[in-house]
């Protein structure tokens, strides 16, 4: 790596990372919070409760799919908790602020450019690698995801890092390149399962650069794939022996039969890939670098890899189109090609006006890719209801630590988070009941029918035009 491109990498890791830095010190109430809020609990529970990594526990006392109630341990197994094990030290160190893991997601998402760039490089010119990681830097979507308290951006980290590690170790054949492509790869999918598409541009990177000799090099083919499928096939054999912590799958498949409808294409296409992610005019861009001219190798890889992820928005379809922030793992991808769009729009055409003018509308579709997706996740960043962190902050403060708190917000746990208590995001059963189950204080930042009726019943401890805490321990 000669001086410029290190004084590039160094420049484009520090842009991405001071764009991630935005609202760092954002509560967990802004979009998607309820997922962060999940994974951030863990995090906060492993200092309240002990480093428990093989048990992770968030904060609510509901199982995550039909075992109704009957999660009394609080397990959490979304997803091995590979993010919460690294946001460990910083926790130990610093203290429980999410600040600190959002910082986390930033330094790898950050850390992506970098991954990318040698990536692309393998396979690309470098003009392509500098842009790729460019553009992975500053796309706005990708700025909002790259500091969300959430796995997503080491997963695609991993991703980045697992493909060109396995790149190398196709270049080198030995043992030494092997290993550590093969764990890379194991961490991916344990961060993320769908992690496990990856198997697709691999093996078109095996077919490209062994072809023949491939037969001769089966066995180590093995090695990589017991290396890369063992560590998540254990987590799945332990977590299945707690079914009341996983979250019900099922749904995420095609529950609303959207898969391959006007709606389906609609939604992937042209509201998240076109507006959401690209801003319109890198979709351009995008699709310039789809068609245009690459070698044989360049082109089959780069179309598996796009032709792996289709296939996860297609098999997951109703996840994809309910969660924007499953399409994430795309944008690697899509900052390739639309880096290759801008290549070839620069080289194409003879004469200084017609490359003036390829010029002018390079620059003309970033800044729209710029400004319009800004445009559509500027609103990524608001709290939508400052109510819950009033409300939680007090409970916070005030109630005692072996409080339990019922806090409805519609199913979602950001506000039983910002209490800083275990609970119940919703009303389960009859206020009755869950005292029995240990619930000591409601919460209510909405009032409704529910709220008014236990205010009659219980002791209030805090009513204003905010929110209101009621005391469970004595009915009237």
């Amino acid at each position: 790596m000669n001086k410029k491109q290190l004084i590039f990498l160094i420049l484009v890791f520090l842009l991405a990372l001071t764009l991630r830095l935005y609202k760092i010190n954002s509560p967990l109430a802004d979009w998607h919070s309820w997922r962060q809020a999940d994974t951030a609990s863990i995090s906060r529970n492993f200092i309240k409760e002990g480093f428990s990594p093989l048990y992770p526990k968030f904060d609510s006392f509901y199982a995550l799919n039909s075992y109704g109630d009957k999660n009394v341990n609080r397990y959490f197994f979304a997803e091995f908790p590979l993010y919460n094990i690294m946001a460990h030290p910083l926790y130990l160190f610093f203290g429980v602020k999410e600040s600190l893991l959002r910082l986390l997601s930033a330094f790898f998402s950050s850390a992506s450019a970098i991954a990318l760039f040698f990536l692309v490089k393998k396979y690309s010119s470098r003009l392509t690698a500098y842009l790729s990681a460019l553009f992975w830097a500053i796309i706005p979507f990708n700025v909002y995801y790259g500091r969300v308290t959430m796995a997503d951006p080491l997963h695609v980290f991993l991703s980045i890092l697992a493909l060109l590690l396995t790149t190398v170790w196709l270049e080198k054949k030995t043992l030494s390149s092997l290993i550590p492509a093969g764990i890379t790869l194991a961490l991916a999918i344990l961060t993320k399962p769908y992690g496990i598409v990856l198997g697709l541009p691999i093996v078109v990177l095996l077919l490209t650069s062994w072809g023949k000799e491939l037969k001769k090099n089966w066995f180590w083919v093995l090695v990589f794939g017991f290396l890369s499928l063992t560590p998540y096939l254990l987590w799945k054999w332990h977590i299945d022996h707690y079914p009341e912590g996983q979250f019900g799958t099922v749904w995420l498949f095609n529950s609303t039969n959207i898969r391959f409808t006007g709606a389906f294409f609609r939604w992937i296409i042209f509201e998240r890939i076109n507006k959401l992610i690209l801003g319109g005019g890198g979709f351009v861009l995008f699709f310039i670098g789809l068609v245009c001219p690459k070698s044989k190798k360049e082109w089959l890889f780069y179309l598996s890899w796009l032709t792996a992820l289709a296939i996860f928005i297609t098999v997951i379809a109703s996840g994809n189109v309910t969660h924007d922030y499953y399409q994430l793992p795309l944008v690697p991808i899509l900052a390739i090609l639309a880096a290759k769009g801008v290549e070839f729009t620069l080289k194409i055409g003879q004469g200084l006006l017609r490359k003036t003018f390829n010029f002018g509308m390079v620059i003309s579709l970033t800044a729209m890719m710029l400004a319009f997706g800004w445009f559509e996740i500027r609103g990524f960043y608001q709290i939508n209801n400052p109510a819950i962190v009033e409300a939680g902050q007090f409970v916070d403060q005030n109630l005692p630590q072996e409080a339990r708190v019922i806090a409805p917000y519609n199913w979602d746990p950001a506000f039983l988070y910002q209490t800083n208590r275990w609970g119940w995001p919703e009303i389960t059963e009859s206020i009755e009941e869950m005292i029995k189950k240990g619930a000591t204080h409601y919460v209510s930042v909405n009032y409704d029918e529910k709220t008014k009726e236990v205010m009659k019943q219980y002791s209030i401890v805090e009513e204003n035009e905010r929110f209101v805490v009621v005391e469970l321990t004595e009915k009237f």
